[in-house]
């Protein structure tokens, strides 16, 4: 590779690393939680299935009301005393599609899982939308309720250092504005707007670039009256003074009404509300005779004086573009460290090699298709996992190009984090986040290690990896498919939360277009669903397919390829094993015996039911990664009946639940053969061919 192809593979990356602003690639994002008291309740108990159940029609409402109201607002209570529940969720004002609508819920219902997991009251802020529960009817108090949770967000990213006090009056007066207009004049209790101050109304040249807008928002839940709803952001403004001032942005999060202002636009709908800042307050009326009198004495000078000021005010005009140039730099600076310092995004060998002791035996966490992994520790003390290609593997600067255009755009809690790259000669190394406890198959694979895994844990695993799927196949920059998702490519952090990582393999799509047909059929045996495999059909539900097996794979405790002894004479694998128990309605002998019977019943089976709808032949069957979590939030007395599943790649066999044999023509035979050839030859960790998919 020339050296000028290199500049310019590096420069690229700077602009990937540098165009990336926190919060803005992904759809949703999590604000904050509120587990609001310290009752708690049983996993299995008769509180947790009504939790459930008001979860799941609250997002279904909501949804619901979002296509055909305009606004997604849903309310209700499950179970009787004293197991009764009560619940409310509300999606943002430009928030009108059912199906976003649904997502956020269904994100916000499953951090209601992870981080206040058996709580009786919990409140989950996301920034499109707001979801509580409680076991006390928090409906009947509505807005006027004092126990009701409240949280209050500064945005202390960037700050107003001159005049702070008018900066958060203004972004008051906005929200005062708007407070009015959604209690007034809208039905949703939804309003956007904006607010444009003056170079020179008490800010300076550079602060003012920053200030040039404030942008504001507020909402009710639109079952409110309009004195309800501007008394309760009328409350919330009023404090707005002593819990912003000095910050360039902040929200209040409540669960009948809340604000949010920034210098940013954040908002997608049209402002209703358009402010223009009035002028500061005018100084003294000492100050202003004497600046009466100087204006006089300028207007009187001579002509020296007017080409002075004219000259001053060039100068000033200069200096302040440099300010400007010298802010914005800034501001770029900022926006890279806060995913990762500038200094670290290109490592150098010589860091890199006494990080990992020289690649020593000793630091390899493992070996792929095209390279071996090492653990390093870096002079600040980060750990690290460096991913370096094998020079003899026959893969070079396109692969390594390839994964880093991926995954330097991808930015989730449940997906590995790129930390940089180095590139030195013919050694092309990438740098990963090091998670401690390794992949998921060191655990689940290994009898002495299995039973660290508790229900709870791995149903965390479960749900994280379904959200990770969701944001690669619906909320990242571009739909992408993983096409290797397995046990040992779902990492475990120090919490055991999970991971997915590797994307060597995957799959872009660009345009709107979500399907193709391949002729290069990579993946790893038992994972590939038999339209991909032996048609080459490749689509979103190829990795829905793997997330089936997957769940079954962490119900059982056992590889998708073991063999099974089934009701008859013969063996049998997972898929028809697990498929063979749940006719005869015994699934749950087929749960890991380590569990102990530790997990409650109504969640394995819901696990179970939902991974053999994943593995069902017919891909059109198989719900959506938004399906799989709104599911996992529901009951499974209302899930669809799964139909046979394909069983697939038994010992590098490519068959399904109906036999091909005969029927099948020679290319579909040659395909089959290749797809298993090529299964084989990725059935190990590695990085190998991501293809960005363009549309005809």
């Amino acid at each position: 590779m020339a050296a000028t192809g290199d500049m310019a593979f590096v420069l690229l990356l700077l602009l990937l690393f540098s165009a990336h602003r926190p919060g803005r690639s992904h759809a949703f994002s999590i604000m904050n939680y509120l587990c609001n008291n310290g009752s708690s309740y049983a996993l299995n108990s008769t509180y947790h299935s009504n939790v459930v159940s008001l979860l799941g029609s609250l997002s279904a409402n909501a949804s619901s009301s979002a296509a055909v109201v305009g606004v997604g607002f849903a309310n209700g209570t499950v179970g009787r005393a004293p197991d009764q529940t009560w619940g409310l969720a509300l999606c943002r004002g430009d928030v009108v599609n059912a199906t976003a609508c649904a997502t956020c819920l269904a994100l916000a219902s499953g951090d209601v899982n992870v981080h206040c997991r058996g709580v009786k009251d919990v409140s989950v802020y996301y920034d499109r939308c707001l979801l509580r529960f409680s076991d006390r009817d928090f409906l009947a108090a509505g807005p006027d309720d004092p126990a009701a949770p409240v949280q209050y967000s500064p945005n202390l990213q960037v700050n107003v250092t001159v005049d702070p006090g008018r900066f958060v009056a203004l972004a008051a007066d906005l929200v005062g504005a708007l407070a009015a207009w959604a209690a007034r004049n809208s039905t949703a209790r939804y309003a956007a707007g904006v607010m444009t101050t003056s170079a020179g109304e008490g800010f300076t040249t550079t602060e003012y670039d920053l200030v040039r807008n404030i942008y504001g928002l507020v909402q009710c839940t639109p079952d409110q009256s309009p004195e309800a709803c501007e008394g309760c952001l009328g409350t919330f403004r009023d404090e707005m003074p002593a819990v912003f001032n000095g910050t360039a942005g902040g929200q209040i999060n409540a669960v009948w009404c809340n604000l949010r202002f920034e210098v940013f636009l954040f908002y997608d709908s049209s402002p209703v509300v358009k402010l223009v800042a009035p002028p500061p307050a005018p100084p003294p009326s000492g100050a202003a005779t004497v600046h009466s009198d100087e204006k006089r004495t300028r207007v009187a000078g001579n002509a020296a004086t007017v080409v002075a000021i004219v000259l001053g005010v060039l100068v000033v005009i200069l200096v302040s573009t440099f300010a400007m140039y010298l802010w914005r730099k800034a501001q770029v600076k900022q926006y890279v460290e806060e995913d990762n310092d500038a200094e670290s995004l290109f490592f150098d060998l010589t860091t890199l090699r006494k990080a990992t002791e020289n690649f020593s035996e000793d630091n390899k966490l493992g070996h792929g298709g095209f390279g071996a992994v090492y653990k390093g520790f870096l002079p600040d003390g980060r750990q690290i996992a460096v991913k370096r290609l094998d020079k003899a593997s026959g893969q070079g600067l396109k692969e390594l190009r390839n994964e880093l255009l991926l995954v330097a755009k991808l930015r989730h809690n449940n997906l590995a984090k790129l930390l940089g790259v180095c590139l030195k000669g013919q050694e092309k190394l990438l740098v990963y986040e090091y998670l401690p406890n390794r992949s998921l198959d060191t655990f689940l694979f290994v009898p002495e290690r299995r039973q660290l895994l508790d229900w709870e844990t791995r149903y965390r695993i479960i749900y994280g990896t379904a959200r990770g799927l969701l944001y690669l196949h619906e909320d990242s920059q571009t739909r992408i498919i993983h096409r290797d998702l397995k046990a040992s490519n779902i990492l475990l952090d120090a919490g055991m939360n999970p991971k997915i990582s590797d994307f060597g393999l995957a799959r872009l799509f660009t345009g709107d277009k979500t399907t193709t047909v391949t002729s290069q059929v990579v993946g790893t045996l038992g994972y590939m669903a038999p339209e991909y495999a032996v048609l080459g059909h490749l689509s979103v539900k190829l990795d829905v397919y793997s997330f089936g097996v997957l769940i079954l794979e962490i119900v059982t405790g056992r590889r998708n390829t073991d063999m099974f002894e089934s009701a008859g004479e013969e063996s049998t694998i997972l898929l028809s094993y697990v498929w063979d128990h749940w006719l005869r309605s015994t699934a749950l002998e087929t749960v890991d015996p380590s569990l102990d019977c530790q997990a409650p019943e109504s969640e394995v089976l819901k696990c179970i039911h939902l991974g053999l709808l994943c593995v069902q032949e017919n891909p059109a069957d198989r719900p959506t990664m938004l399906d799989i979590l709104v599911m996992l939030h529901g009951q499974s007395s209302s899930f669809a009946a799964p139909s046979k599943p394909a069983f697939a790649f038994a010992y590098g066999e490519a068959t399904s639940s109906d036999e091909r044999g005969n029927n099948e023509s020679g290319g579909a035979r040659n395909r089959r053969g290749a797809a298993a050839a090529a299964s084989e030859a990725f059935s190990l960790n590695g990085m190998s061919v991501s293809e960005p998919f363009q549309p005809r």
